[in-house]
């Protein structure tokens, strides 16, 4: 055993108190668990303390097998030379950090569903016998029970606690706390506890960051004004970003945190796109909005307005969506699963104001990706209504939200294909999938084929609705040149004859 403190979980139930304090470590200390040879796992939104403590050890490790959901924090172990210290997998979803190591071919990528990464530990199938040595995590400070809550964060860290042989957490005194669900851990399931409370920072000490670390002048009123608006809205991304973000802030744009945290102004076809959506939700559905443009910004361009008992069974939250809750909007009268209650994976999208009035409150709860992106699960609500951002589609009806125009990777499907089957498999349900006609640079989204390469999220035999500025197309059920036609019919018209054209060559004699 690691740990020796560490026996039987009914003893320190009794007396949590003594032993959270036995438990009580630096990171550096926490970081010395890890040994050659290991499997280690970072959920989303994870801990920094610890993995940039780890990262230190470098030198003192070889084959440390690094399972890392959305790389958020980069040790070394994202740059080259370090392969044989750490071998880096990224899962579900890769994003900026993570986008430049793939491309380098430094990490590599796991393609998994979110809801089946635990059955295949469960079945000894993940990285074989071996399974997950270490998790590292952050927790709230634990309640007068002795329970953690995991905070507006959950995503997959509840599975991955409950597999792993090992639990270090990064108790966090400013984690929003507590949700309901099964987002909590007790102290005597965690092997050692790393206070690393999240920096809460002033407007005063954004500027004077800001100068300290942006030499370029014409960029610093930009980044004041970009850390002001994302501080209030979600002050712990922020406060993080202090602390990791400062030597890259002269090289890196002003809007790269402005879409890291959702706070771009929705582009003019966004309303048009929602307004089309809306002639496929009814009244009474269960909906699900994944992340990403244009989806996350539909609650704010008024997709819902007017809707009566619509219900939310989702990855994440978005932007305006809790103003809709309040209203009775979102009232889940009418789901068949989870009546009353709108049930998460993780509130990232809310903001700050909205974590703390979801807190403990009845009409929210929140559980694992391991349930609540089950298609199984999922599909039990009848009328479940998925949607989603996608980045390509071609004339077959194959979709990806994960590469475009070629191979190269940029994000992962985070839990897309779970909603997009669950949603397909309900009764009376649909699975949206919203894209704008043109991508940056003016090239089509829809394309007769995908190029070589490219990595397809959506088989065509589960596509259904797509959506873009010029209408929906109807895909399930029909035929090859059937579906060509609905989406020719949506493609941007300067492409419409140049699709046709591949159409008619693909398709007919």
């Amino acid at each position: 055993m690691r740990f020796p403190h560490v026996t039987e979980f009914k003893e320190y139930r009794r007396d949590w108190k003594e032993d959270y304090k036995r438990k009580l470590v630096s990171a550096e200390e926490a970081a010395k668990v890890v040994k050659s040879g290991d499997r280690v796992a970072l959920p989303f939104a994870h801990p920094t303390k610890v993995p940039l403590a780890l990262g230190k050890r470098k030198d003192e490790l070889r084959n440390v097998y690094l399972e890392i959901n959305a790389p958020s924090v980069d040790p070394g172990w994202l740059q080259p030379g370090w392969e044989d210290h750490f071998s880096v997998n990224a899962i579900n979803y890769l994003g900026a950090l993570g986008r430049p190591s793939h491309d380098a071919k430094v990490c590599s990528f796991i393609p998994c569903l979110m809801s089946l990464r635990p059955k295949l530990c469960d079945e000894g199938r993940l990285h074989g016998e071996r399974g997950i040595d270490v998790f590292m995590t952050n927790v709230s400070p634990p309640d007068k029970h002795g329970f953690c809550s995991f905070g507006p964060h959950l995503w997959n860290k509840r599975s991955y606690a409950g597999r792993a042989k090992v639990v270090i957490a990064e108790v966090d005194e400013n984690m929003v706390y507590p949700y309901r669900g099964n987002n909590m851990i007790h102290v005597s399931e965690i092997a050692c506890f790393v206070e690393a409370t999240t920096i809460r920072v002033t407007e005063e000490e954004i500027r004077d960051f800001v100068f300290g670390n942006v030499k370029d002048e014409s960029k610093q009123h930009e980044w004041i004004e970009v850390l002001t608006k994302s501080n209030r809205h979600e002050p712990e991304y922020t406060g993080r970003a202090f602390s990791l973000m400062g030597p890259l802030m002269d090289v890196l744009s002003p809007d790269f945190m402005t879409g890291v945290m959702g706070l771009e102004e929705p582009y003019p076809e966004a309303e048009v796109m929602s307004g089309y959506v809306r002639e496929l939700v009814k009244n009474g559905d269960t909906i699900e909005i994944g992340a990403g443009r244009p989806t996350t910004w539909l609650p704010k361009v008024g997709l819902f307005d007017g809707y009566e008992d619509l219900g939310i069974h989702s990855e994440m939250s978005a932007w305006g969506q809790t103003e809709l809750i309040r209203q009775g909007v979102f009232s889940g009268k009418r789901k068949t699963l989870h009546p009353g209650k709108a049930i998460y994976t993780a509130l990232d999208g809310a903001g700050w104001d909205e974590y703390i009035w979801m807190s403990d409150n009845p009409l929210i709860e929140m559980y694992d990706c391991e349930y609540v992106h089950n298609p199984t699960v999922i599909a039990q609500n009848e009328n479940m209504v998925s949607i989603n951002s996608v980045l390509q589609v071609d004339l077959t009806g194959q979709i990806t939200c994960e590469s475009q125009f070629g191979p190269r990777l940029v994000n992962g499907p985070g839990g897309q294909l779970d909603f997009h089957l669950g949603a397909l498999m309900s009764k009376g349900g649909r699975a949206i999938s919203m894209l704008r006609s043109l991508a940056f640079g003016g090239s089509s989204t829809i394309v007769p084929q995908m190029p070589e390469g490219s990595l397809v999220t959506i088989p065509r035999q589960f596509a259904d609705y797509v959506v873009t500025e010029y209408g929906i197309a109807s895909l399930a059920g029909k035929s090859h040149r059937e579906r060509a036609n609905e989406l020719i019919a949506i493609a941007h018209p300067d492409f419409r004859a140049e699709l046709r054209q591949a159409a008619n060559k693909m398709f007919y004699p």
